[in-house]
């Protein structure tokens, strides 16, 4: 057998000293397992080192978390300017953090902001405000409409990590609300019982009637025309 076959053979081990890896590979493979429920003990048997590895490159879970947490939403690939209508890019925006965060639940059901620093909401606010300020938007009243779409969007996602519950147990909130409606009096809920729909509606659905309402009314105050702001699909 030759040298090169056994080469070929032989596991590549090194006994003696810790594998050595890099920070980004350490942030990766986090977020391969996804950062909700991750610990270091997981982490370190996904990337075949002993825990006490990890440690050499981060003091604890909490600060590789925001490594990760700040890593992932600085890639977010965010809706591009393209010159659409501000209300259209800010709706964009609003569903890219809606769609991110309602994949990634750890990031709406953990305290994030202790967690994982002001530093990623700083940078999507930046790119935010440089589009709307391009559109004849001043700073501030750019951040506010950029607090509603954070706060919309945040939102939204909470709907949609519990609709996502509801479908791996083969259910729909829809379906549940309606099934848990229909055991009540409905003469104790006259006008309840008229929207009930509306209560059940897809989240995106719900976040676009909200953000249609909020831009219709800035679209008003700026003089412009109202009736383009997001037409129903």
């Amino acid at each position: 057998m030759s040298d090169n076959t056994l080469k070929k053979d032989r596991k590549d081990v090194v006994y003696g000293r810790p594998r050595l890896l890099t920070h980004d590979e350490i942030i990766a493979g986090a977020l391969e397992l996804g950062l909700e429920g991750l610990t270091m003990k997981k982490l370190a048997t996904h990337l075949n080192v002993g825990t006490a590895t990890l440690y050499q490159y981060w003091d604890g879970r909490k600060e590789l978390m925001q490594a990760a947490a700040v890593h992932a939403l600085s890639d977010l690939s965010l809706p591009d300017d393209n010159g659409q209508h501000w209300s259209d890019y800010a709706y964009e925006f609003a569903m890219c953090i809606q769609d991110y965060l309602a994949t990634s639940p750890s990031l709406v059901l953990t305290n994030h902001v202790r967690e994982y620093g002001f530093e990623v909401q700083f940078k999507l606010a930046e790119q935010f405000l440089s589009v709307l300020n391009e559109r004849g938007f001043e700073p501030q009243a750019a951040m506010q409409v950029f607090n509603m779409v954070g706060l919309v969007a945040f939102g939204g996602a909470v709907e949609e990590i519990r609709e996502r519950d509801f479908e791996a147990q083969k259910e729909t909130a829809t379906a549940v609300a309606k099934r848990q409606f229909s055991r009540l009096d409905k003469q104790e809920f006259p006008l309840f019982s008229q929207t009930l729909d509306s209560f059940t509606g897809a989240p995106s659905e719900r976040s676009k009637i909200l953000l249609r309402a909020a831009f219709q009314t800035i679209a008003r105050e700026r003089g412009e025309p109202e009736e383009a702001i997001l037409a129903p699909s």
